[in-house]
């Protein structure tokens, strides 16, 4: 760059300042330091011999404590979702088993079964949790926090189930009635 003014291809603007328009040479002059070493290319990898697949580079995630403890919270609570789920595929199924925590005697009623309502419910219960367990572990593969993936689907495929169980609980007149006296309406 030149420090005269005169002629410049710039117009009218301001001469330009901190070497916004220096090329590196000229920054290096002005600052009195060498350029910079320019960096090698690093070596190429050598090609595997045809036919074979090649092998794509493993990144992973550092792991750093917020990560382990990340990774630890969701494996915890798939655990603990599929101990849920196995305790609770016999009450869904066995609506009997669901009376008495509504606060009903079973022998009231004639129910025997939530029939498909029950085994949809059971279904759903089971893949949910599957693909919460798949997307926690594809998220972890990608490197993105997953705690909160277990919980997100936990509410889902719960809520899911309770309406595919409460189907056929409410429909039976009797014990719509007493479960409304229960309440007081």
């Amino acid at each position: 760059m030149s420090d005269s003014t005169s002629g410049l291809p710039f117009g009218d603007r301001p001469r330009p300042q901190y070497g916004e328009y220096a090329t590196p040479e000229e920054q290096a002059a002005r600052i009195r330091q060498p350029l910079p070493a320019p960096t090698p290319a690093p070596a190429a990898t050598p090609a595997a011999p045809a036919g074979w697949p090649e092998a794509a580079p493993a990144k992973r995630a550092p792991s750093t404590p917020g990560r382990i403890v990340d990774r630890a919270v969701a494996i915890a609570m798939l655990a603990y979702g599929l101990l849920s789920l196995l305790s609770a595929i016999p009450a869904i199924l066995d609506p009997a088993a669901l009376l008495p925590a509504l606060g009903l005697d079973p022998d009231d009623f004639a129910m025997t079964t939530t029939g498909v309502w029950g085994i949809a419910a059971a279904i759903s219960l089971g893949l949910g949790w599957a693909l919460t367990a798949w997307a926690t572990w594809a998220a972890h593969k990608r490197g993105w926090i997953v705690f909160w993936i277990p919980i997100v689907g936990g509410f889902v495929f719960n809520t899911l189930a309770a309406i595919l169980v409460s189907t056929p609980l409410l429909a039976d007149p009797a014990v719509r009635d007493a479960i409304l006296n229960q309440i007081g309406g």
